[in-house]
């Protein structure tokens, strides 16, 4: 259609690529319209992987052109042509990029029609020496509103390169869609992982005649190190019918980015023709090595097969014949590939025959059952100790809770005892003295039941009324202590050995009284009387005292020489 040459702003000197269609075309009226057609469509697209065009228009000379970036690198075809066959994965990186921009194409509405190596344009660039820059969208199919082409082609009328057209644009089909890219990358990914072209022939027509009758030979046919899973994602492009290939770009760059991940979804079996003699590359030591295989995989299948278990599927060959007469990589359904060798079949022993490298079809292969021993069950015995763990915690709380309101219980009870004992007159002895008359109470009081060291309500926080009401603005407050005996000290006052009945004035002054027994710690404490109350003090015992280490091996302020101001 055209030429394209280095351009150079005059200014600013920057490097552009100018595309010139010829001067023999620029009178027919399709020619320039599908010319400019492509500026039209790269610029609606608009992906990172897609050449990108910066204007267009016509010279007074009468020279259609458009000017497009500049873009250092190499095509497709000439790493091909330096390097015949790439690596499994650089090959699978190439290809997702150019479904990724083929995928963008579609969503805007653009059929490419027209992949190639030639056409794919390898540049540096984000660190990636193999970024894929898309090129020449001169036969672009672009679709307007209502889905009709904004270009038609008439019929009858090819336009593409042969060995990368779908069957459907060899027979010039008039209702092509996006799949037709589908099929001529999976052509593009055959070629770089084989070398190879899938259909070729000294002819156009001979091209023709095999993209639309043949079936695609077998990938690993020519290259045994690709992986099963991209020998399937390639023949499913070449598929035929259309409705056979991935129904999107997208589906086909999932499968590329991640070939295992597709194999697993158990997607149907891509049918594959067979290798004629002398046809593959490989040379003869890989054929016997995979023959050796094969025959060490059919013996695997051959153990249990009369065990009466069910048959068990067998995974797909890891190695495709090749170079042998009547191989099948993948068989499908309704495909014409020959059948498995029987085993039953009688081979004269003069005359050996060649190993048949066929992929294996699904042998019944049964596994031996043993019955349950007597004694055991088929079902793993259940595990126990969540049970026990879980009635060990109830019964842990039933018995707490039984003795929280047990033990509540019996404090009411000395609650009520200690008020009853407050009617009565308090002896005297050595370590006590009396209460003071009603006429005259004492500005002391206590109002406050501890256990444990924080402060409780006495008898479900009521207070313990004595049997005889005491005086109008008096209360009776009985302070006890474990143990006891310990001496009550209020106000420069001994009230005696706990437990203790002191009547005093109801006031909201707080009063402070300390405890003290031999062995045990002083305990302070300060209350405000505001009713009767019964107040029970836990008292901390005192450390043993430690007297001082005798000999120079006491170090001074190292607290062994002296007692602890506590432990008095």
């Amino acid at each position: 259609m055209g030429a394209v040459y280095v351009a150079e702003h005059p200014l600013i000197g920057k490097k552009v690529a100018l595309k010139v269609i010829h001067r023999e075309l620029a009178t027919n009226k399709e020619v320039v319209q599908r010319f400019f057609q492509e500026a039209k469509a790269v610029t609606k697209i608009g992906n990172e992987h897609i050449i990108e065009i910066h204007d267009f228009g016509q010279t007074p000379e009468g020279d259609h052109f458009y000017i497009m970036e500049y873009i250092e690198g190499e095509t497709l075809a000439s790493v091909l042509a330096r390097e015949s066959v790439l690596d499994v994965m650089r090959a699978l990186h190439i290809g997702a990029q150019i479904a990724a921009a083929l995928a963008a194409a579609h969503a805007a509405g653009v059929i490419h029609r027209d992949l190639k190596p030639d056409n794919v344009m390898l540049t540096m660039r984000l660190g990636d020496p193999n970024f894929v820059v898309l090129l020449d969208f001169g036969l672009a199919k672009m679709f307007v509103g209502g889905g009709q082409s904004a270009v038609k082609t008439a019929a009858g009328v090819l336009l593409g390169t042969p060995q990368y057209m779908s069957p459907e644009a060899c027979e010039s089909k008039g209702n092509l869609d996006h799949r037709t890219d589908i099929y001529a990358l999976g052509i593009l990914l055959f070629q770089m992982i084989t070398g190879m072209l899938p259909f070729d022939g000294a002819t156009m027509g001979e091209v023709l005649v095999k993209q639309v009758t043949q079936l695609p030979p077998p990938p690993r046919g020519y290259n045994p190190s690709i992986p099963p899973s991209v020998e399937q994602i390639v023949l499913r492009c070449l598929a035929k019918n259309v409705d056979a290939r991935f129904p999107t770009m997208l589906a086909l760059r999932e499968a590329l980015l991640d070939p295992e991940s597709y194999l697993r979804k158990s997607p149907p079996i891509a049918p594959a023709r067979s290798l004629a003699p002398g046809e593959s590359k490989v040379d003869a030591k890989t054929v016997m090595a995979y023959a050796a295989q094969q025959a060490q995989a059919e013996q695997k299948t051959r153990i249990g097969v009369n065990t009466g278990s069910m048959p068990l599927p067998l995974p797909a060959p890891a190695r495709t014949a090749p170079g042998e007469h009547g191989v099948k990589t993948m068989i499908g359904s309704g495909s014409t590939a020959p059948q498995p060798r029987q085993h039953s079949q009688q081979v004269p022993q003069h005359h050996p025959p060649a190993p048949e490298m066929v992929a294996p079809a699904q042998p019944k292969m049964n596994t031996m059952r043993i019955a349950t021993p007597i004694g055991y069950s088929s079902r793993p015995p259940r595990k126990m100790w969540p049970i026990v763990l879980v009635l060990a915690l109830l019964l842990g709380l039933g018995g707490g809770a039984f003795a929280v309101a047990w033990f509540g219980k019996q404090d009411g009870t000395q609650a009520v005892a200690a008020a009853e004992d407050a009617a009565a007159p308090v002896k005297k002895d050595s370590r006590s003295t009396p209460p003071p008359a009603p006429d005259a109470p004492s500005p002391d009081a206590v109002t406050v039941v501890e256990s444990k060291g924080s402060a409780v309500a006495s008898d479900k926080g009521s207070a313990a009324p004595p049997v005889n009401k005491p005086p109008p603005g008096m209360a009776v407050i009985v302070i006890d202590s474990t143990p006891q005996g310990a001496e009550v000290i209020g106000a420069g006052k001994n009230y005696g050995t706990t437990p203790a009945t002191l009547s005093l004035p109801i006031s909201d002054l707080p009063l402070d009284f300390e405890l003290k027994l031999n062995g045990y710690k002083k305990k302070s404490k300060q209350i405000v009387v505001s009713g009767n109350i019964v107040i029970n003090v836990n008292l901390d015992k005192a450390p043993a005292p430690r007297g001082p280490r005798k000999g120079s091996g006491a170090k001074q302020g190292s607290g062994d020489e002296l007692m602890r101001p506590d432990d008095l």
